[in-house]
């Protein structure tokens, strides 16, 4: 799969994409992602997969020898140090009430700064790694 390829999904995947990148069903898919076989954040209910962890494990999963070393993914990197709600939408492809009912109930850990939300880069990140489905043994 090229960069040709994967530039017809967005950033953000669906069940349905992953169902289809993987030429399987959404039940083998909701399966992979409770087991953590696929890579994926769970916030209250929703599945987030991003597209860039996705490329990532598919990688370490090939069977043919990687083109250069393993990219470190950070889904954060093109974001500064504080996001907005709009950030938020856009990362995780999700409604503006989505977004505000999981900042109103501390889901998503911020700030609420006279009528404006703030989203620090770090409690984020470790948000996600609270979030991730992948099991973690360093910390």
């Amino acid at each position: 799969m090229d960069d040709e390829y994967w530039d017809t999904y967005p950033e953000t995947l669906t069940t349905a994409d992953v169902a289809k990148i993987l030429h399987v069903g959404k039940p083998a898919v909701f399966a992979r992602l409770h087991s953590g076989i696929i890579p994926a954040h769970q916030v209250v209910g929703s599945w987030i997969i991003f597209k860039a962890e996705i490329r990532a494990w598919l990688d370490s999963t090939s069977n043919q020898a990687p083109a250069g070393p393993t990219a470190v993914v950070d889904v954060l990197a093109a974001y500064g140090d504080e996001l907005s709600y709009r950030d938020l939408m856009v990362l995780f492809d999700k409604t503006k009430p989505t977004i505000y009912r999981w900042l109103q109930t501390s889901e998503i850990p911020a700030y609420h700064v006279g009528n404006r939300w703030i989203i620090h880069k770090t409690q984020l990140r470790q948000r996600l790694r609270e979030t991730s489905n992948q099991r973690v043994d360093d910390e």
